[in-house]
């Protein structure tokens, strides 16, 4: 059974929301996404509860293995176009603020001086002392900025939760030459094998609660597993489409590894999977 869902602001409509939240919801494996967007908070959110709600409760990632998120989206600026501050804050959200370190140490800045106390303001010109605080606080707050400047942004961990943030390139770019990214436009999540949601909602929040949007969705493992097994071997050129989450994540992994390797020698890539990065340090937020 196929089940059609809509966002239609005009007339209160938000199915598409409910449908991510409550899919994220009742993972037990690992959740696969596709999407032109990696930026609705919400989705992060549920996600990194989910997790951390089955280790509380005593889910062993040791035993049981963690809950595994796969997700591919763009990392261009064609791609994230002028939404890296949802984008930053959806990846932070999930440890991951690293692929996205420029935009990452700008917000900690603007953190910096929000967090700031207030600047001293000497009476006059032969107010000393005045003068003395005013050039202490310009000291400190060049401390804490010059430390965010030059901070390494890193992985954080978040507790049963296993995250991989992908993009694409094209397998056949040539030697020698920058690798061609690869335009992604899917809108997909597969979760465990069984539910699949495709259509044309973005991981935004113009396409959950704006602009008209319709999705379907299904719980049919005859068709989730043959097209998650497709799509990975696709990307990963027949490496990474493991059907046990714990051994796709560590293919995953090294393909990574491997392509980080074979970029910096400037040779062709293994594979068209590539980890997410967007170094650039631009701040926008329209959505």
């Amino acid at each position: 059974m196929t089940q059609l869902l809509r966002t239609q602001a005009q007339e209160h409509v938000y199915d598409i929301e409910k449908l991510y939240l409550n899919a994220a919801n009742n993972v037990c494996q690992f959740i696969y996404i596709e999407n032109q967007y990696f930026r609705w908070g919400p989705l992060a959110e549920k996600i990194k509860q989910i997790a951390e709600r089955q280790t509380s409760w005593g889910r062993d990632p040791a035993q049981h293995n963690a809950i595994h998120l796969f997700v591919i989206t763009n990392d261009t600026n064609d791609g994230i176009g002028m939404g890296t501050l949802k984008t930053q804050e959806m990846l932070a959200q999930l440890g991951r603020a690293d692929v996205i370190p420029g935009v990452t140490r700008l917000l900690r800045i603007k953190q910096i001086r929000a967090d700031a106390p207030p600047k001293p303001q000497p009476e006059t010109a032969n107010d000393h002392a005045g003068q003395r605080k005013l050039d202490e606080w310009q000291a400190e707050q060049g401390r804490k900025t010059r430390e965010a400047e030059n901070s390494t942004v890193q992985a954080q961990e978040v507790p049963g939760l296993k995250v991989h943030v992908c993009s694409l390139v094209a397998p056949d770019s040539p030697e020698g030459q920058p690798w061609m990214p690869v335009y992604i436009h899917s809108k997909l999540m597969i979760v465990d094998d069984v539910f699949t949601t495709h259509g044309s909602a973005n991981l935004n929040t113009r396409s959950m609660m704006v602009d008209s949007e319709l999705n379907i969705c299904h719980e049919h493992p005859a068709f989730s597993r043959p097209l998650r097994q497709r799509l990975w071997g696709m990307h990963t050129n027949r490496m990474g489409a493991q059907d046990e989450p714990e051994l796709a994540f560590k293919a995953w992994g090294e393909m990574i590894r491997q392509n980080k390797e074979f970029k910096s020698k400037k040779l062709s890539p293994v594979a068209s999977l590539v980890e997410f990065y967007y170094g650039e340090t631009t701040v926008a937020d329209f959505d």
